[in-house]
Order: C-alpha cells, then sequence, then structure tokens
C-alpha cells in the first residue's frame, strides 16, 4: 500500500468511530472523503502528488531527541494533512492546487514545528520559481524553532538533496534560484512582511497573535501566486481577539453547514467535545492524535491530579494539554468551584453588608458588589452591572451572547448614550446602602472622585481602597478560601462566573497575591470579582461581633 492510502485510511478510520477523536475532526475527515469521490466538480484527487510530498519526507531524519538521525515517519493523521494540500488538483491544470488555505489546531508537543518545517523546505524545493517561504510567530525565539528546524533537516539529508539548498544565517535558498528563500518573520522583530511576495506564509501559533497586521500584509501579498498557501498551525490561547480564531470560526461554520463550503479550506481541529471530562483518562486520546507517541501518558495523569489539588494550574493545562480555550493564563480560581456553592440569598439574619464599586473608563463597564455577611463563614455576594448601551457596539462577536444574557437576566444595566450615567450608578449605591445598613462603601480612587465627593458630601460611609498588591493581598486570600470552602453563597449568575474565569493569579516571591485581568485577552472583564475583592477588604476591616461571648471575631 502506497502511504498517502494511510492518510485515506485514518480519515476512513475515524469516520466509521474505529477512532476516538471529537466532532470537528470527524466531520473534517467525512469532507475529505466525500470531496475524494465527488466526480462532478472542478477537482480531482491525484494520489501520485501527495505520494510524491511523502516521498520528500522519508529523505528526512529527526534532529532532536533519541530519534536523531532515524528517518521520519509520519503518522496517519499526519499523512492526512499532506494528502489534503497536496492531492487536490485542478482537473484541467493539475499544477493548480484546491487547497490554499489551512489550520492544524492541536496540542502541545505534537510536532507541530516539525511538519512546518517539512511543508517549507518542500515548496522551497518543488514550489513555484521564486518561491518565498515566510514562517510568522509572535516572537523571534518562537520563529527560530521552525527555521532552525529546517536548517537541522538539511543538515542530515543525503548529500545529493542537501546540495539543493543554500543555508545562511537567517534563510534558506534552493541553490538554482536565487529569488528563493525559506526565512522567519515576528512582530518583535521588526519586520512586517511588507514588500514581500510570499508564495506560503505559514503562521506559528496563530491562536497568541492579537495584532493583525503581518498576517494580512502577508495574506495580500500573495494575490500574484498560482499557488497561495496559507497554513494556521497552533495549539488553543487565552484570548479569541486574533484572526486566527475567527477563521477557525468560519471553518467550523462550514463543516456544519452553517456556511457555504469552500474547498480551499482544510483543517484538521483537535480538542474535547461538549460535555467531555478532562479528569477521565479515557478522554485524553481523542484530543492528541500524538498520545502514545510523543505524548507519556504518566505525563499528563501527574498534571490532572496537580490540577484537581492547585487551582491556578488548571487553565495552563486546559489551554495547552487538552485544547481547550481559556480566558487567563493562571486561574485564580476553578470556575467549576464558584458554580458549586450554594444559590440564592441566605434566610438568615445579616450580621452586616458592604459594598464595593470599580468604575471604569467612560465608555467601559462599571460593577457594584453588594457583600452580605452572616457570619465568619457564610456570605452572599450580589452584582450589579452597568453599561453604555451604545458601548454593546464594542463588544467582540464571541462575547455578546453572554452580555445579553445579563441584560435579559437583570445583571447588566444598558444606560442610554455613549458615556458611563454616574447618576444611575450613584442612585443604586444610595438604595443598596439605606436598605442594608451598609457599614462601608469601598470603591478605586481611579475614575470615581465626582461619583465618591457627591456620596461622601451626603454622609454614606465611602472608604477608598487601594489596588496594589500589600492592600489586595489579604483580602484576596481571605476570599479564596471561603470561595474554596463553597461559603461565598451567589445567583450562579454566568457573567459573574465568566468574570471569575477572566482571572489571573499573579504571586511574588513572598507568596502575596493579586488577582487581574488576563493580560492577553483586553475583551475579558473582571470588574465584578474585583469589586468583590474590595468589598472583602472592606469586611477584614469590620470584624464580627460574637453573640456569645461579646468578642470581637477576626
Amino acid at each position: 500500500m502506497n502511504q498517502w492510502e494511510d492518510g485515506v485510511q485514518y480519515a476512513r478510520d475515524v469516520s466509521l468511530g474505529k477512532i476516538d477523536v471529537c466532532r470537528d475532526v470527524q466531520l473534517a475527515c467525512q469532507r475529505f472523503l466525500n470531496q475524494l469521490e465527488n466526480k462532478e466538480w472542478r477537482w480531482e484527487f491525484k494520489p501520485e502528488l501527495a505520494q510524491h510530498t511523502l516521498n520528500f519526507v522519508s529523505r528526512i531524519t529527526h534532529v532532536k531527541g533519541p530519534m536523531a538521525g532515524k528517518p521520519m515517519e509520519l503518522i496517519p493523521f499526519q499523512i492526512l494533512f499532506i494528502c489534503a494540500i497536496y492531492g487536490f488538483r485542478d482537473k484541467k491544470d493539475p499544477t493548480i492546487r484546491m487547497v490554499q488555505d489551512v489550520i492544524l489546531f492541536i496540542p502541545r508537543k505534537a510536532s507541530k514545528s516539525t511538519l512546518i518545517a517539512i511543508i517549507g523546505l518542500y515548496e522551497i524545493l518543488f514550489g513555484e520559481a521564486g518561491g518565498e517561504v515566510y514562517c510568522t510567530a509572535l516572537d523571534r525565539t518562537q520563529a527560530s524553532i521552525v527555521f532552525d528546524t529546517a536548517k537541522g533537516m538539511i543538515e542530515g539529508m543525503p548529500p545529493k538533496i542537501a546540495a539543493q539548498y543554500k543555508v545562511y544565517r537567517h534563510e534558506i535558498k534552493k541553490a538554482s534560484d536565487s529569488q528563493s528563500k525559506f526565512t522567519t518573520v515576528s512582530r518583535d522583530s521588526k519586520r512586517t512582511g511588507d514588500g514581500k511576495n510570499p508564495s506560503v506564509s505559514i503562521i506559528d501559533e496563530a491562536a497568541q497573535i492579537i495584532e493583525r497586521n503581518t498576517i494580512e500584509v502577508m495574506n495580500s501579498g500573495m494575490v500574484a501566486r498560482q499557488n497561495p498557501l496559507r497554513i494556521y498551525i497552533t495549539t488553543a490561547s487565552f484570548t479569541k481577539e486574533t484572526l486566527f480564531f475567527e477563521n477557525m470560526q468560519y471553518l467550523k461554520s462550514m463543516l456544519n453547514g452553517q456556511a457555504e463550503d469552500d474547498p480551499r479550506w482544510f483543517g484538521l481541529m483537535y480538542g474535547l467535545d461538549d460535555g467531555d471530562d478532562w479528569k477521565n483518562p479515557a478522554t485524553w486520546a481523542k484530543v492528541n492524535p500524538m498520545h502514545g507517541i510523543s505524548i507519556n501518558t504518566e505525563a499528563i495523569e501527574k498534571r490532572v491530579k496537580e490540577a484537581q489539588s492547585k487551582p491556578s494550574s488548571v487553565n495552563e493545562l486546559l489551554c495547552k494539554t487538552f485544547n481547550v480555550w481559556v480566558s487567563a493564563n493562571s486561574a485564580w480560581i476553578n470556575r467549576e468551584t464558584w458554580d458549586n456553592a450554594p444559590q440564592g440569598k441566605p434566610v438568615d439574619t445579616i450580621e452586616s453588608t458592604f459594598i464595593a464599586f470599580d468604575l471604569a473608563a467612560t465608555r467601559d463597564l462599571n460593577a457594584v458588589c453588594t457583600l452580605h455577611r452572616y457570619s465568619e463563614e457564610k456570605f452572599y455576594a450580589d452584582f450589579k452591572f452597568f453599561l453604555p448601551e451604545d458601548s454593546m457596539g464594542f463588544i467582540p462577536t464571541h462575547y455578546k451572547p453572554i452580555f445579553m444574557q445579563a441584560v435579559d437576566r437583570g445583571t447588566l444595566k444598558l444606560t442610554q448614550g455613549n458615556v458611563a450615567d454616574y447618576v444611575e450608578i450613584e442612585e443604586y449605591i444610595k438604595q443598596q446602602t439605606v436598605l442594608y445598613e451598609a457599614k462601608e462603601i469601598g470603591y478605586d480612587a481611579w475614575n470615581a472622585a465626582a461619583l465618591v465627593s457627591k456620596l461622601y458630601e451626603q454622609g454614606f460611609p465611602v472608604k477608598k481602597i487601594g489596588q496594589g498588591m500589600a492592600v489586595l493581598n489579604n483580602p484576596s486570600k481571605h476570599l479564596e478560601k471561603l470561595i474554596l470552602g463553597k461559603a461565598i453563597h451567589h445567583e450562579h449568575d454566568p457573567f459573574v462566573g465568566w468574570q471569575l474565569g477572566n482571572c489571573e493569579v499573579y504571586e511574588d516571591v513572598n507568596g502575596n497575591k493579586k488577582i487581574r485581568k488576563n493580560s492577553a485577552d483586553p475583551s475579558a472583564k473582571v470588574d465584578g470579582i474585583i469589586a468583590m475583592i474590595m468589598a472583602f477588604h472592606c469586611v477584614l476591616d469590620n470584624p464580627s461581633i460574637s453573640s456569645s461571648f461579646g468578642f470581637r471575631s477576626f
């Protein structure tokens, strides 16, 4: 059996359910088979052309690790990937490839850099004359990984093949084509790709690249190429504010029949399905086709056990090992823990109430948290948010449903106009303070001067709370302990839960903690959680009185 047949067989086995993968990969494999069998359209599958690429791979050796020096052997999913790119051709002109845009969405340690380097070297040798292959990455270090891998592959090639390349410090050329090049572009190197004429644009770790200009410039420079090839290859990230995420959603919509199918796109997007439990070993293999090959089961088991006892490591594990989009790098508290707390306001007598508010820029989200204390081990957190109505137009598409749900639930109040309605926020705070006889109203001084001045003049108990680590470390740690102990009752509002998931924890060498927003996602919100931490700062400054002995309880 020719090697290309292994790729086709992989697609068949996936479609028949013989290989456990997520739904997106199942749909992609079935789509590939449908295209393979389609005799009524412009394209046809040329197995000899796919095999030509695979024959080239067979002349390459591994460059690192225990396999260094041994022949490269692709596994079935990689062969399918190659077949999809190089197998489908125009019936009238077989030099024209069908596929131009490719996505490989896969967890860490799946030999992504190896596959990129192979494609880059193949295109320089067998692609268009004067081919220009660019590997774009977030930074120079990431970009150099692929380039160094490609140089290592040339060093291990048979002399006759290696002689067809010229290797320089920062680029690789075809020996007989001075106009060809394989090089790297990264944002931090200030090389944007302007004036280039790429034949192949490989976007490494595309999910991390927020700045779009470099990618868009590369894409616009390919219009004169007969066979442009754009490859997005990446693991999940901590932000959806990327061109890659939009492209991935577009491909998913095609696979699910929600958008017109474009045969120029192909992708394998590995991950968990909705409802899959990442703690269950039975789901691990479906996430990464390299499981049991370059992925060690024992290593994953160890990381999963660690994450279950260390909430801050959960997001990193979910994102990089299980390819799940998460909203913060080092999670403060697992969303599941927050959602498992008792729901609803306790019927017990409230011992005391504290309020805190976090005001944002004039067009952004504003948050108020009312925190009721029943005892030292029992609290209820109530949240209210305010947003100018016109600002909804600036909310990213993937976040709009959670905002609209909050509006429908009454958690989020849209105020008229395009700037924050501080009068309405003031009235709400005054109403809550009078209703519950709040002891203190904590606030962050930034952007709050006018509102605080009005509250102070009316005799309300406002208190400035600094935002430094020294101030917020203690309330953050106490609140964390209470949340983990399910002592904070709340309404299980998805808008608040989403914000908790956006929180990441920064810890210094002395163990001091500060909760902050995921810096990778500028549209993520944490305002309600910060308001709750400030409210708990007020709690700690006002110890409860024990009803049994009359002592202040700390």
